[in-house]
């Protein structure tokens, strides 16, 4: 570990060089984006599904929000908020609507790698953290860019209110909540149960003001009170329906629910795939019994977070390592809890691998406390390669989906350590 380090701020004084890869990775990225999602023969972007629903808020039909179906048979899943706030974009030319989406992306994952340099003590150097974090979080931020997904936009929302609380912006921490929560259910939902763990009540009362703002006032204002709280019933229902018994019979099914596509990560996907022989064995039973086993689980987690949370001093005291471990916690329960977690959600794990790196520089142990973290470190970073890079049969038994709970666990445990120890 410190030659990875000695080797990347060796490369971080070298500001022309950083400069330049980055400056021909973006390129090149941005080259294959627009390629992906308006230029070749397939629209193979996620995009194009936004901007079909902004195409119905343009021309008065969000009646019909959740009836599109683009020529890949996609649908649309998000809030209407979403689809109101893409309707500048969708009067644009297609490949000029990617390339722009791709520069918000683009300039969100910069601001989040900036924002990120303030989670340090004084001495401290977290550039090498911040560098290795991200190329082990490559393979899903490429995934994101390229298929015009959301993740590095909620990854930056993530750190932004991470940096609003740090500095007492308690406000602006839940009002943004409130916005990404209102953009995008998952991963940040559970960022709540954080704050009300902290007791702070102010920036939980400022999260429901955004969520009544974004999610009723202004989609009303645009399409009518009526028509807004009609299709948020159904939006409901869908995020309702892909764990129950019946979800096969759902358009979302091949799209979105099914557990036995391997691009579906999450704890209840994963289980299920290994518990069932085939997808067909599996439509029409009863999956009763993993539904509980992966709910409970989640409950655990949630459990031990609270029985192992830091004491309110921390962010009155600015302690930034330990606060931002524990921070980064629950953005990941949300991909074990759901039904339906891809690669675009696990951008979250960004925080996971900055938070580990900067225990083991704050608190550098060197017993076995360091090494089972360590060890946590690599284990992930590898089955996040083995399952993303290195489809299917690896994405099918839930690589990334193990790597990051064994982390999350290695995390949890460095951190009790730490307050024991203190």
């Amino acid at each position: 570990m410190r030659t990875i380090q000695k080797i990347i701020e060796s490369v971080l004084r070298k500001k022309w060089l950083g400069c330049l890869v980055l400056t021909a990775f973006f390129i090149g990225v941005g080259i294959s984006t627009v390629y992906r999602g308006a230029l070749g023969p397939k629209q193979r972007t996620d995009l194009v599904v936004y901007l079909k629903a902004a195409e119905m808020i343009n021309s008065d039909r969000a009646n019909h929000l959740y009836g599109i179906e683009t020529s890949r048979h996609f649908h649309y899943v998000y809030s209407p908020f979403l689809a109101i706030l893409l309707t500048p974009l969708e009067r644009l030319p297609v490949a000029v609507s990617v390339f722009f989406f791709y520069i918000i992306s683009v300039a969100a994952l910069l601001g989040a790698l900036f924002l990120s340099r303030s989670f340090r003590e004084k001495s401290q150097n977290i550039d090498w953290q911040i560098v290795i974090s991200a190329i082990f979080c490559l393979p899903v931020f490429l995934q994101t860019f390229s298929r015009g997904q959301l993740g590095i936009i909620m990854l930056f929302l993530a750190i932004l209110i991470f940096y609003s609380y740090l500095n007492r912006w308690r406000f602006v921490a839940g009002f943004l909540l409130g916005f990404a929560i209102s953009l995008k259910i998952s991963p940040l939902s559970y960022l709540i149960f954080f704050f009300l763990f902290k007791k702070e009540w102010r920036v939980l009362a400022s999260t429901l003001v955004g969520i009544i703002l974004f999610l009723f006032i202004f989609p009303s204002l645009v399409i009518g009170i009526q028509q807004n709280w009609a299709l948020l019933k159904i939006w409901k229902s869908l995020m309702s329906a892909g764990s129950l018994d019946q979800a096969y019979k759902n358009y979302l099914w091949s799209e979105l629910f099914t557990p036995f596509a391997e691009k579906n990560q999450s704890l209840y996907a994963v289980i299920t795939r290994l518990a069932w022989p085939s997808e067909e064995k599996f439509i029409g039973a009863s999956n009763n019994l993993i539904r509980s086993i992966t709910s409970a689980f989640g409950f655990i987690l949630l459990i031990l977070l609270f029985l192992k949370r830091l004491p309110s001093k921390s962010a009155q005291n600015r302690d930034c390592v330990p606060l931002l471990c524990e921070y980064s916690l629950y953005p990941m329960l949300m991909l074990f809890a759901s039904p339906v977690s891809q690669a675009h959600h696990y951008t979250a794990l960004f925080l996971l691998f900055l938070g580990a790196f900067s225990l083991l520089q704050r608190y550098p142990y060197h017993s076995r406390d360091s090494i089972v973290m360590l060890t946590c470190i690599w284990i992930a970073a590898g089955f996040m390669f083995l399952g993303f890079v290195i489809p299917p049969v690896f994405s099918y038994l839930g690589s990334p989906l193990w790597g990051s709970l064994i982390l999350w666990g290695g995390v949890l445990f460095y951190l009790n350590q730490i307050s024991v120890k203190k």
